[in-house]
């Protein structure tokens, strides 16, 4: 009886260390299968890898991202558009971000933005979109000056900190007069960071060709939210790639 008793918890042992095992197994197989769903347009490459962004990104630092719904991943199940890059960042990450917000709302958040040694910015669509809302930027010169006073809220929080500013993200199906003033916000934004040594990356000139010859329906949500996990796929390699492209310019 002792036997058969020892052996039977030996192979209740045995079950559920395989079990164990099988549980981590497919704890690990859905880690990897998460991580790889939302890949880089194109997948990761030596020449998006060149640049001041990818480089800061990998240093271990310390990275926060502000912004609106497309920085939240409001309309796709919490997906942010950098969501492809986060395999390559190495230290610790924030998000300051909601939908919706205008630049004038990430200013009055300055007392909840953290620490950090480099800011990633990708706000001004709802400013231009929405031309109505209470608290958009009334010129492009409105928004450059106000993106100008949320980075010198963030060097007030973190002094030595590098700054990066997305220029206002593509959009489709707008008039004409909304697509020319999204070119007027991008230049204003181009302008003010290049006099005030911020980093400018524009994405737009990159995403708007591939959703011409590839189709919006591919990668976007709507007019203006990408999907998941193409889209944010796409955007996360545009502004890869408009960050080599400075550099290779420079």
């Amino acid at each position: 009886m002792k036997n058969s008793s020892k052996t039977n918890r030996q192979s209740t042992t045995s079950f559920l260390a395989v079990i164990l095992l099988l549980l981590i197994l497919a704890f690990l197989a859905v880690c990897f299968i998460n991580r790889n769903k939302y890949r880089i347009y194109g997948g990761m490459t030596a020449e998006l890898k060149d640049s001041d962004l990818f480089e800061d990104l990998s240093s271990g630092r310390s990275v926060c991202f502000l912004g609106d719904s497309i920085t939240a991943g409001n309309e796709i199940n919490g997906i942010c558009w950098y969501e492809p890059l986060t395999p390559y960042i190495k230290g610790n990450t924030s998000n300051i971000s909601r939908g919706g917000w205008m630049v004038e709302n990430l200013i009055e958040q300055g007392k909840n933005i953290p620490k950090a040694d480099i800011y990633i910015i990708a706000i001004g669509i709802n400013d231009i979109i929405f031309r109505d809302g209470v608290k958009a930027s009334a010129t492009p010169e409105d928004f450059a000056q106000k993106c100008s006073l949320l980075a010198e809220t963030i060097k007030g929080i973190s002094p030595d900190a590098k700054i990066y500013f997305i220029a206002p993200w593509s959009f489709t199906g707008q008039d004409e007069t909304i697509n020319n003033l999204g070119i007027s916000f991008r230049n204003a934004l181009q302008e003010m960071c290049a006099g005030s040594g911020y980093q400018y990356i524009n994405p737009d000139p990159i995403i708007i060709p591939v959703l011409n010859e590839e189709g919006a329906g591919k990668y976007m949500y709507n007019t203006f939210h990408p999907n998941a996990p193409q889209g944010v796929g796409l955007y996360s390699y545009a502004v890869l790639k408009a960050a080599h492209e400075q550099r290779a310019a420079s």
